[in-house]
């Protein structure tokens, strides 16, 4: 719950940009964008999201804490690693591929910047 309060803390921030007149005037030419995510961003770091040593509950909860601000510009930060889920390491070395000069299995671990997509209703690197 304290983290949930923090990431809400942090997201009035850019709430508090997309108020002023030059930042909306900014973002007017880029209707595509979320206003202020060129300006500030809040990362939530979880070292063991996805991970047999974390906790499934947790993991919801960031979830969870993501889908609800996915307008925002807020995103998780996590290790993949051995003991990641199969569906992170899929995740990760899909977008990898997609982007080319990648062969899967290769990588042994990887520091990850996702956020929530609304489109497929999970995270998307």
């Amino acid at each position: 719950q304290s983290v949930a309060k923090t990431v809400i803390g942090a997201l009035q921030y850019g709430r508090a940009l997309a108020s002023l007149p030059k930042i909306k005037q900014w973002y007017a030419q880029f209707p595509e964008k979320r206003v202020a995510e060129d300006h500030v961003e809040v990362i939530l770091a979880h070292q063991t999201y996805g991970h047999v040593e974390g906790s499934e509950k947790n993991d919801e909860a960031v979830q969870l804490l993501l889908e609800k601000y996915a307008d925002d510009a807020v995103y998780l930060v996590f290790d993949l690693k051995k003991g990641s889920s199969q569906e992170l390491w899929t995740m990760v070395e899909d977008f990898l591929t997609e982007k080319g000069g990648f062969s899967r299995g290769v990588m042994e671990q990887a520091s990850v910047k996702c956020k929530w997509d609304k489109a497929i209703r999970g995270l998307r690197v």
